[in-house]
């Protein structure tokens, strides 16, 4: 059993999130990242929690009356808070873009209680301090640096070669078929002035036959 009270206590821990809170009369609002440290261009949520001072208990429904919009620097986003597993939680998704402190603001109605005040969200990070092993570290592992820049150029080169080969291949088929029609064109003239030449000779023989008929007559 001598374990047993370590092992209680280690099933009672909860992770401890960096999370920031406003009070505004009985309400508790408190805010931050589902998933920390937030890394720039990584899915996260943005989770609110929102009870009572005065019983410590979970509000429902609470954003029914209100607006909550995630800002960074003079840019604002509507967020579109959804309940959470537990009561009192809520959450929205979000892909975090820029580096730097973000933060939530509320206005509007909850649970009866006009607020108007605003959370300061954990900085969100650059990833490169989470990354391993760094991109284009190992040769033989990952894509290095420039290597898509080479391929594309690579690429870009072939299709000029491809298009000229091509434009080449159609000159010659060109002049290939243009060759053809003028030797066509020539074995057809050939080909006429052979049957002048027979037609010709045929008539030159008949002349000389009639020549030799009319001699042997007068003899």
């Amino acid at each position: 059993m001598a374990f047993a009270l370590p092992l209680l206590l280690f099933g009672f821990l909860k992770p401890a999130f960096a999370h920031n809170k406003a009070e505004v009369g009985d309400l508790e609002l408190v805010g931050g990242w589902g998933i920390e440290p937030p890394l720039i261009g990584q899915l996260n949520t943005i989770v609110i929690q929102v009870t009572t001072i005065s019983d410590d208990k979970p509000v429902t429904n609470a954003f029914a009356s209100a607006s909550v919009v995630v800002k960074k620097g003079g840019v604002q986003k509507e967020l579109a808070l959804r309940p959470a597993e537990q009561a009192g939680w809520y959450e929205a998704e979000i892909i975090p873009t820029q580096l730097g402190q973000y933060a939530v603001a509320f206005t509007g109605s909850i649970n009866q209680q006009q607020v108007n005040t605003q959370i300061e969200l954990e900085d969100v990070e650059d990833s490169k301090k989470l990354n391993f092993p760094e991109a284009g570290s190992d040769p033989g592992q990952g894509i290095p640096e420039g290597f898509i820049e080479q391929m594309r150029a690579v690429l870009t080169d072939l299709t000029v070669q491809i298009e000229d080969a091509n434009n080449s291949a159609q000159d010659a088929n060109d002049v290939a078929r243009n060759a053809a029609e003028s030797a066509s064109e020539t074995r057809g003239a050939a080909d006429r002035a052979f049957m002048v030449g027979i037609v010709g000779v045929g008539v030159g023989v008949a002349g000389i036959a009639i020549a030799a008929i009319a001699l042997s007559r007068k003899a």
